[in-house]
C-alpha cells in the first residue's frame, strides 16, 4: 500500500460495485453522497442524502430520503453511451484522498467503431460551504475525430428500497445553464436544489417531469478535450435558490481541502511500520468524521454514517458508544452536536417512557428527525419467517448508553455550559427510569427483568450484566452530577431524598462476579449448552443464520461483546484483572455476529496486556468494511466498526486515559509496530502525541507539540 491516505482501485468487479460505492463515499457533516459512477451502473444504489431529512411514506417508518441526484452524466460517443456494464474499460483508476475529500475517477474506453477517449471525473462536497457539491468532467480525444455527447441535470425521479420519497416535483430554468428544483414529499419535507454547468457553452435543455437535463454536443479531434463543471446545491425547504460559485473547481476545492486539514490537525494518526493499520484508521476517521453531523439541527450520527441506506439511517447505540467518544478526543464540537440531537429528543424519550407507565426518559431503540421510537414491530429470518422485533421495547441499555456518552464527554472537555443547560438533565431523567424500572427482590438485590442486552441471541431475560451494571453506573453518575441542582430536580419531578436513594439502587443493582472473577451474563446463563464454535470455521455467515433462533436460545452463544463491553467501558469500576478473566470465558463463545463486537474485544484485549490478541480482533474488524467480510457492507459502512476501529487505537493499543492530571498513555502496542502517533483535544488545547511500547506508565506520556487550539 503505497499511500495511506488514499483509498483506490483499478479495475472494475461487477458484483463488487455496490459495496465498493459505500466505500467511495463522500460527505462533509451535511451532505453525504455514494460512490456512484456518473454515467451510472446497472447494480448501482445512487444517493445523496441530508442530515436531518426524514420521510416517512404511508404507514411506514421514517427514512432518510436521497435528494434529486446530482451526479449522473450521460456522455455518448458518436452516439454510443458510455457505461462501463456494457463494455468494460481499456483503462480504469478511482481514487478517493482522504486528506482532500476528493474522490477522482479515470477511464479509458473505446466502443465498436468509434475511437479511444479518456473520462475523468472529480466529486467533491465541500468542507467549506456544505450545502454544496461539486462535479469535474474532463473528457479527452486520444486517437480520432468524435462527436461527444453530454446530458447532466437534476434527477427528482431517484428511487431506493422504500420507493420515491418524493411525490411532487417542480423545476425550472432560471438562466441559459441553469436548472432549479423543488421536491416534496407526501408528509410535508421538502428540499429545494440547485445547478449550474460550467464550461460547455450553449446549452439545450431535455424537459422531463422529474428529471431535466441540459445537453451539449462537441466535436474534437485527436488530442481535443471538453472540461465541464458542475455546482449543486442544496437547501433544506422552499426557501431561496442556494447561492453556487462561478470559481473554478480546484478553487473550490482548496477551499474545502482547507477545511479538511483543520479537521485532521486533531485526527492525525501515524502507525510507522503497519500501513495496513494505518491506512484502515485513516479510512475510518474519514468516515466518521465526515458522517457526523455539523450541527445538532440535523439527525445524530447514523448507523451507515451519510453512506447508504442500512438501517434508515436511524440513529443507535453505536453512535454514542462507538462514535461519539472517538469524536470527543479528536472533533469534540461534533460529538456535542450528537449531544445536541439526543438533548432536543428528550420529549420523544419522555413520550416513550409515559407509554410504558413510567417516570424519566426512555431513549428510542432507533431514532430519526426526533427522539420518538422507530425500531420496526416485525422483520424476518433469512428463510422467509416473520418474527416479533422487541429491541424497541426491552433493549433498555440505550438509556445508559446515552448518559455515558455525555458524561465522557464532560470529563474529556469540561465543558461546563453542556453539563449545566444539557447534560444534567439528559443524564438525570435517565436515571429517573431507571429509579421507576428497577424491581427489589425478597433478598433485598435490585433486578431489572425483562431486557435484552447487547447479546441479542438472548431475547427477554432477567438481570443482564451489561444493562444492570450500566443502570448502576448510570444511578451513581447522576448523583453526582445533579447534585446541587434543586431545581431541575423539581422540574423533573424527583422527590426529596432522591440522590440517597439512587445510590442505594446503585449498589444494590451492582452486578456481583461469579466463580474464578466470570460475571454471568444474564440469570441462567451458566446453565445453558456450551457450544463450540470452532465446529463451525471456516463460515461467512452469523451462526444467527446458520442454528436458528431457538439453538441460540438454548446456548451459550453469544452475538456480540456483553459482558466483556461492560467491564470495558466500566473499567474503572472493575480493574483489569477482570477484564481479562470474563474476556477468556466469554471470548470463545462470541459468535461476533453483529458489526460492533470485534472492535470492542480489541479494546478489551488490549486493556488485559495482550496486544497480539487485541490486533487479532482489529485485523478482522477491519476487515468488515475494507473487505466487506460481514457480506453487508453495500447498505452502507458500519459506523459502530470505524469508531470502534478508531478507539482500538487510541483507547486500546496507546492506553489513552485521563488520569488525575488530565490526559495520559499506557501504551501496549502489537510487537510489529514501532509506535503509534496521534493527536487530540483535551479541554481545548491539541495535543500530538507519541505511544511506544516497553516504557514505564507515564514514561509512556510523550508529548511532542501542545499548542492553545480547538477541535
Amino acid at each position: 500500500m503505497s499511500d495511506t491516505w488514499l483509498l483506490s482501485e483499478d479495475r472494475v468487479w461487477p458484483e463488487r460495485v455496490p459495496w465498493k460505492e459505500s466505500l467511495f463515499s463522500v460527505a462533509n457533516g451535511h451532505l453525504g453522497t455514494r460512490g456512484t459512477f456518473e454515467e451510472g451502473y446497472g447494480d448501482s444504489v445512487p444517493a445523496t442524502f441530508m442530515h436531518g431529512l426524514f420521510v416517512t411514506p404511508p404507514g411506514d417508518l421514517p427514512y432518510l430520503a436521497p435528494l434529486p441526484d446530482w451526479t449522473t452524466v450521460s456522455i455518448t460517443v458518436d452516439g454510443i453511451r458510455l457505461r462501463l456494464d456494457d463494455r468494460l474499460p481499456a483503462g480504469y483508476e478511482r481514487v478517493l484522498d482522504f486528506r482532500t475529500g476528493l474522490l477522482t475517477r479515470r477511464v479509458l474506453w473505446q466502443a465498436p467503431g468509434t475511437g479511444v477517449i479518456r473520462a475523468e471525473f472529480r466529486r467533491l462536497l465541500s468542507m467549506a460551504d456544505t450545502g454544496l457539491a461539486a462535479l469535474e468532467v474532463n473528457v479527452t480525444s486520444l486517437t480520432d475525430d468524435v462527436q461527444i455527447g453530454i446530458e447532466t441535470g437534476l434527477d427528482g425521479s431517484i428511487s431506493g428500497p422504500y420507493g420515491s420519497p418524493w411525490s411532487g416535483v417542480d423545476w425550472k430554468r432560471p438562466a441559459q445553464d441553469r436548472l432549479t428544483m423543488r421536491a416534496e414529499s407526501d408528509d410535508g419535507a421538502t428540499v429545494t436544489a440547485s445547478s449550474v454547468v460550467l464550461g460547455l457553452g450553449p446549452l439545450g435543455v431535455i424537459h422531463h417531469a422529474r428529471h431535466p437535463r441540459l445537453t451539449a454536443t462537441i466535436d474534437l479531434a485527436p488530442g481535443e478535450w471538453l472540461s465541464l463543471t458542475k455546482y449543486t446545491g442544496y437547501r433544506k425547504g422552499s426557501g431561496p435558490e442556494p447561492d453556487l460559485p462561478d470559481d473554478r473547481f480546484d478553487q473550490v476545492l482548496a477551499r474545502s481541502a482547507a477545511e479538511w486539514a483543520r479537521r485532521w490537525e486533531t485526527s492525525q494518526i501515524e502507525v510507522p511500520g503497519d500501513p495496513f493499520a494505518e491506512h484502515a484508521l485513516r479510512f475510518a476517521a474519514f468516515h466518521v468524521i465526515g458522517g457526523a453531523p455539523g450541527s445538532a439541527e440535523g439527525a445524530g450520527v447514523g448507523a451507515r454514517l451519510l453512506s447508504g441506506y442500512g438501517y434508515r439511517h436511524h440513529v443507535f447505540w453505536d453512535a454514542d458508544i462507538f462514535c461519539v467518544p472517538y469524536l470527543t478526543m479528536t472533533q469534540p464540537d461534533l460529538a456535542r452536536a450528537h449531544l445536541g440531537y439526543r438533548h432536543r429528543g428528550l420529549a420523544g424519550a419522555r413520550r416513550k417512557a409515559a407509554q410504558y407507565g413510567r417516570a424519566g426518559a426512555f431513549c428510542a431503540w432507533e431514532s430519526a428527525g426526533t427522539g420518538d421510537e422507530v425500531t420496526p414491530d416485525w422483520g424476518e429470518t433469512p428463510s422467509g419467517e416473520r418474527i416479533r422485533i422487541r429491541t424497541g421495547e426491552i433493549e433498555e441499555h440505550i438509556v445508559a448508553d446515552v448518559a455515558w456518552a455525555a458524561d465522557h464527554y464532560v470529563r474529556w472537555t469540561g465543558d461546563r455550559a453542556f453539563l449545566d443547560d444539557e447534560g444534567a438533565e439528559m443524564i438525570l431523567d435517565g436515571a429517573r427510569y431507571w429509579q421507576d424500572r428497577v424491581e427489589i427482590g425478597r433478598e433485598g438485590r435490585a433486578h431489572l427483568r425483562h431486557v435484552i442486552g447487547p447479546d441479542e441471541y438472548h431475547v427477554d431475560v432477567d438481570d443482564n450484566f451489561f444493562t444492570n451494571a450500566m443502570a448502576a453506573w448510570h444511578l451513581g453518575i447522576a448523583a453526582e452530577h445533579g447534585a446541587g441542582r434543586n431545581d431541575l430536580a423539581e422540574r423533573l419531578g424527583l422527590p426529596d431524598g432522591w440522590e440517597e436513594e439512587f445510590l442505594d439502587l446503585a449498589g444494590r443493582l451492582q452486578p456481583l462476579p461469579g466463580p474464578e472473577d466470570v460475571f454471568e451474563q444474564h440469570d441462567g446463563y451458566f446453565t445453558l449448552d456450551h457450544i463450540d464454535l470452532s465446529r463451525f470455521e471456516p463460515r461467512l455467515a452469523p451462526l444467527h443464520y446458520i442454528l436458528g433462533e431457538k439453538v441460540l436460545e438454548r446456548s451459550q452463544i453469544t452475538k456480540q461483546a456483553d459482558v466483556v463491553m461492560g467491564l470495558v467501558l466500566l473499567e474503572n469500576l472493575h480493574g483489569r484483572a477482570l477484564i481479562g478473566a470474563n474476556l477468556d470465558y466469554y471470548g470463545p463463545r462470541t459468535d461476533h455476529g453483529s458489526s460492533l463486537s470485534l472492535a470492542m474485544h480489541s479494546i478489551a484485549a488490549s486493556l488485559a496486556g495482550r496486544p497480539e490478541q487485541a490486533y487479532d480482533y482489529f485485523r478482522r474488524a477491519a476487515a468488515i468494511d475494507l473487505e466487506d467480510s460481514m457480506g453487508n457492507s453495500a447498505h452502507g459502512v458500519h459506523a459502530a466498526t470505524q469508531g470502534g476501529l478508531l478507539q482500538a487505537a487510541l483507547v486500546g493499543f496507546a492506553g489513552l486515559h485521563l488520569g488525575l492530571d488530565g490526559p495520559e498513555i499506557r501504551a501496549r502496542l502489537p510487537e510489529h509496530w514501532e509506535a503509534l502517533g496521534f493527536s487530540f483535544v483535551h479541554g481545548g488545547t491539541r495535543h500530538e502525541w507519541e505511544a511506544r511500547a516497553g516504557k514505564p506508565a507515564r514514561g509512556d506520556k510523550a508529548p511532542r507539540a501542545d499548542h492553545d487550539g480547538g477541535g
